[in-house]
């Protein structure tokens, strides 16, 4: 495999066989969440546009298919509708994945209207503890959501509180976010660690990182990757250990078995850590 894998910093070492990916899947697919939350996890996707969102839902639903059979029902790519302007939820078992508008989105178009940064961020953390504390409706249409309304206007629905947020970069263009950006970010995700919701990143796009497919196994251990992270958690205050790779590539009608273990590894951490705290909590 030559120099450029390294086990040292090395979080995660899933094993990539079909018995780990049968234990995996069983695990996720037959997890029944503890009473009072709804009999459903829900798992918040939070990044910028074109981080990855919408295709990383696609992939986890194909992974927790029974035989892997991918699905694209969650418009991505050229698709008019992939630009996600409102609150969207997939479910599958007792998981449900919510889609959510690019965070960048609003500020493109409030620097064109000069509305002050500084309401303008309180309007954004507005929205996410909204959303977090399941205030919003499913199919609000997140550009127009007015976060200043009477709060009564919008009471807790308990099946929509969310129990974890993945924050989605693209592990390619992650370098060029600008410092006010990343700063901007770091405000959002306090917002999320003040609400005690289990956070982890996943990074996307990691085949352009140059590492061979057949070497897609070690992944974790493939220096450029360690080297990603390590900026990643210097610039957003997050540990390496809570940071994973999902690959949205697929060939054909099913997940190859890599790809679906890399994504079910991610979902069976989360649910494990939202297992434990909502036990915890009751």
């Amino acid at each position: 495999m030559g120099s450029n894998f390294s086990k040292e910093d090395c979080f995660h070492f899933p094993t990539m066989d079909k018995r780990n990916l049968g234990t995996l899947r069983d695990y996720v697919r037959n997890y029944n969440p503890p009473e009072g939350c709804g009999g459903c996890i829900n798992i918040l996707l939070f990044g910028m546009v074109g981080a990855g969102k919408s295709s990383t839902i696609n992939t986890f639903l194909s992974a927790l298919d029974p035989k892997g059979a991918t699905t694209t029902c969650v418009p991505t790519g050229d698709d008019p509708k992939s630009l996600t302007p409102e609150l969207r939820s997939y479910r599958a078992q007792k998981l449900k994945f919510w889609d959510s508008a690019g965070w960048n989105v609003v500020e493109v178009r409030d620097q064109i209207k000069r509305v002050d940064w500084k309401k303008k961020m309180e309007q954004k953390e507005r929205v996410l503890q909204m959303i977090l504390e399941g205030r919003v409706p499913k199919g609000t249409d997140l550009h127009s959501f007015n976060p200043d309304s009477d709060i009564s206007t919008y009471p807790v629905i308990p099946e929509n509180v969310i129990h974890g947020v993945a924050f989605i970069f693209d592990i390619n263009t992650m370098d060029s976010i600008s410092d006010d950006k990343m700063t901007e970010f770091q405000e959002l995700q306090t917002i999320v660690a003040q609400k005690y919701v289990h956070r982890v990143v996943i990074g996307t796009k990691f085949e352009k990182l140059g590492l061979p497919e057949k070497y897609n196994a070690w992944i974790y251990e493939f220096k450029p990757l360690q080297q990603k992270f390590e900026t990643l958690a210097e610039r957003t205050g997050m540990e390496r250990r809570s940071m994973f790779v999902v690959s949205n590539q697929w060939r054909g009608e099913q997940i190859e078995m890599i790809r679906c273990i890399l994504a079910l590894y991610v979902l069976d951490n989360m649910v494990r850590n939202i297992d434990r705290f909502l036990n915890a909590v009751q």
